[in-house]
């Protein structure tokens, strides 16, 4: 790994940008930070929560590093 903080922060991000995509598309449950009817799905916010969780799993990715190849 080149960077272990960086490497466990993108996973720590990508499961918490999942978790509040699913919180956010579930309806019925109040959520916080919407202004118009908290009880709603919102899926624009699931969808950019969503897409915060793809942005940790690649710099988790990118951040893991390679094998060495031998030659």
């Amino acid at each position: 790994m080149k960077n272990p903080a960086l490497f466990y922060g993108a996973i720590a991000i990508a499961i918490i940008g999942l978790l509040l995509a699913v919180f956010y598309a579930i309806p019925g449950v109040s959520h916080p930070l919407v202004s118009l009817n908290p009880t709603a799905a919102h899926y624009k916010h699931a969808a950019l929560f969503a897409v915060i969780a793809v942005l940790g799993v690649i710099g988790a990715l990118v951040s893991r590093g390679g094998k060495a190849v031998a030659k």
